[in-house]
């Protein structure tokens, strides 16, 4: 990537992480941020197995802690159209039940969800995200939890879904196996795992995009691509594998295309294995088109528990 002025850094920044147009921001604190999070992603690939909670709570503290803009921020919420951000979990989930968030952040997606007749249970590693911002009126349950051993936390064979969205990325990859094992434990016979991440080709999506490197550096240990996941989902015991395919923002205003089912996993599959053959930057600008070829560059997939 060329050399990109103060001004072009920040626009670029500001872009990545949504942050609302009026809110001042400088060259030093993308910098901060930048170096901040570089440091804290090694402490997270180093941590051990059994520190690793205290760990990311720690790590995950001192970033929202030193960064607050990445909560005060962002765009106004009574910008966005709530529909067509999430209208399409309606269908994936199928229908209101008991669902589980790995990851809620400010839980807008469980605030959606609640308002459409599901009882919800929203989670963070730290409580400085996500708590603060839940309507105490929506029906949603707040806890804290280290969103892998989950089966510590909850019942087993208790929810009817579990759901999670741009999260899997973040864990340490030791623990991804453990993670989707947690969550096969604590879904009901029949139920269903729908989940959205980064997909590796496409990246790096963290910071590091900001700064044009190729692979991630920062709070994304590790991005993945469809056949990684679904060998961890079907070793966890997941079967019925899918992909789903929901059209970007501006189509979606008019077109709200959407579709999901293992045809369509068998066909992302073979796309990315043709593209990671590619030499980088062929599979770059190929990866860019890929709307016109239904290949969208997030992973969305829904894993079923058999009934």
């Amino acid at each position: 990537m060329k050399s990109l002025t103060a001004d072009e850094l920040v626009a670029r920044y500001r872009r990545k992480f949504h942050l609302a147009p009026g809110y001042p921001l400088n060259e030093s604190m993308v910098q901060q941020h930048w170096e901040l999070e570089r440091r804290l992603a090694r402490e997270l690939l180093d941590s051990r197995k059994e520190e690793r909670w205290d760990v990311f709570e720690r790590c995950y503290t001192a970033l929202y802690s030193a960064c607050p803009w990445l909560n005060e921020a962002e765009q106004d919420a009574s910008e966005r159209n709530e529909d067509l951000d999430f209208r399409h979990f309606l269908d994936l989930l199928g229908g209101p039940k008991e669902v589980y968030e790995v990851g809620s952040g400010k839980a807008r997606l469980l605030t959606y969800l609640a308002r459409h007749g599901y009882k919800c249970v929203a989670t963070e590693v730290t409580r400085e995200r996500g708590e603060r911002w839940t309507d105490e009126r929506t029906n949603i349950t707040w806890r804290c939890c280290d969103g892998v051993n989950l089966a510590r936390f909850e019942p087993r064979d208790h929810y009817g879904a579990v759901v999670s969205t741009h999260v899997i990325e973040h864990f340490h990859p030791d623990d991804v196996p453990t993670h989707l094992e947690n969550v096969y434990a604590i879904l009901k016979p029949g139920g269903r795992y729908v989940f959205a991440m980064p997909h590796k080709l496409a990246g790096p999506a963290d910071l590091s995009e900001v700064f044009g490197l190729e692979e991630p550096v920062c709070m994304h240990l590790r991005e993945y691509d469809y056949r990684e996941i679904s060998a961890m989902l079907k070793a966890a015991g997941f079967t019925g594998l899918e992909a789903a395919y929901v059209a970007p923002m501006a189509l979606r205003r008019y077109l709200p295309i959407r579709f999901s089912g293992r045809g369509y996993l068998a066909y992302v599959t073979a796309v990315e294995t043709f593209l990671g053959s590619l030499p980088l930057t062929m599979r770059r600008k190929l990866s860019k088109l890929g709307q016109l070829y239904l290949f969208r560059p997030e992973l969305f997939m829904i894993a079923h528990k058999p009934g």
